[in-house]
C-alpha cells in the first residue's frame, strides 16, 4: 500500500508526463488553467491539485483520465 504523499507524486509525474508528450511548457499549462507556472511545477513534484484543476490539465493536453490513470501504472513499474 502507498502512502497519499507517494500517490501525489506518482500523480504529479504521470502529469509530467503527459504534458511533455503533448509538447507544451508548464507556462503554458498554467496560462491555459489560470495557475502559475509554479503552480504546475509543484503539482509536477507531489503536490495535490483539485479536481478541476486537473481535469482542465487533461483537456488542454488533449488526454483522459484513462491515459492519467495508464501513465500512472506505467512510472509505478520503473
Amino acid at each position: 500500500m502507498t502512502s497519499a504523499a507517494e500517490d501525489y507524486i506518482a500523480l504529479g509525474r504521470a502529469l509530467a508526463a503527459i504534458r511533455h508528450k503533448a509538447g507544451k511548457t508548464q507556462a503554458e499549462a498554467g496560462t491555459a488553467v489560470l495557475v502559475s507556472d509554479r503552480h504546475i511545477s509543484t503539482v509536477e513534484h507531489g503536490a495535490g491539485i483539485a479536481y478541476p484543476t486537473m481535469m482542465a490539465l487533461l483537456r488542454f493536453y488533449g488526454s483522459t483520465l484513462a491515459e492519467l490513470a495508464a501513465e500512472i501504472e506505467r512510472g509505478e513499474g520503473r
